[in-house]
């Protein structure tokens, strides 16, 4: 029975998985016992589905020069919803700006509502050579500005875990789900997922080199998953340019 070997380029990475599923497992392929999923278990579940989701997205659209931004609140909104409707005017005029000067707004944001009062709006935003804090200052009259240059490289996923988290950390204050856990621009681009099914009782547990990219050593997963009960394994491949660290 075969087994689906999953690919997805995203900017400078690679990622690869294989696994089976309820429709394609090999013969023979012992599933695990599984327990009954709890909430907390399934929060779990999705927390990891919406990392992967994320760090893809970014990876695909954003790159060394883009800038993380960090908008902090002088008077505490009420929740989310009044976050939301703050962020979403100043995305506006932002974006104003940037089509003055013939420029394309990309960014991604989430919001963070703490359980003791913190309320911040945590973005990656395209550059594209612009003076990204003069323009947010300008764009931002509810609290600080906080920009940080991204020098890191195409690896966008301890980013996108904290964002997911911070998403998370809102839903868990607010003890209700909050729609949207990151808010893109329109304008970004998707990976590019291939999928097939390979024919093989078994799968090797190998990595496949490719010329220009490095391993991510952090990326290798191997297991048996908590949610179909099968096992998979899976990787990431970092386009290298001797352009960042770490």
């Amino acid at each position: 029975m075969p087994y689906v070997e999953e690919i997805c380029v995203a900017g400078g990475t690679i990622e690869v998985c294989k696994y089976y599923t309820y429709r394609a497992h090999a013969k023979g392929e012992k599933r695990e016992k599984l327990g009954k999923h709890t909430s907390e278990a399934q929060k779990k579940v999705n927390l990891r589905k919406a990392e992967k989701e994320l760090r893809r997205l970014m990876a695909a659209n954003f790159q060394n020069g883009d800038v993380l931004v960090r908008l902090d609140f002088r008077k505490r909104p009420a929740g989310s919803k009044e976050m939301q409707d703050l962020t979403a005017k100043a995305i506006r005029k932002l974006r104003t700006e940037y089509g003055k000067a013939g420029k394309i707004l990309r960014y991604i944001y989430v919001k963070e509502v703490g359980p003791r009062g913190s309320r911040h709006i945590h973005m990656i935003l395209g550059r594209e050579e612009m003076d990204v804090l003069k323009l947010l200052v300008k764009c931002w009259p509810h609290g600080g500005v906080h920009v940080d240059p991204w020098t890191t490289g195409p690896n966008f996923a301890k980013l996108a875990a904290y964002f997911a988290k911070y998403a998370a950390k809102t839903e868990e204050t607010e003890g209700r789900l909050i729609g949207k856990r990151w808010n893109p621009s329109q304008n970004l681009k998707k990976p590019v997922i291939w999928k097939r099914v390979v024919k093989s009782n078994r799968f090797r547990e190998n990595i496949t080199k490719k010329k220009g990219y490095v391993l991510e050593p952090d990326s290798v997963r191997s297991g048996v998953s908590g949610f179909t009960g099968y096992r998979y394994f899976s990787y990431t491949l970092i386009k290298w340019e001797g352009l960042w660290s770490g």
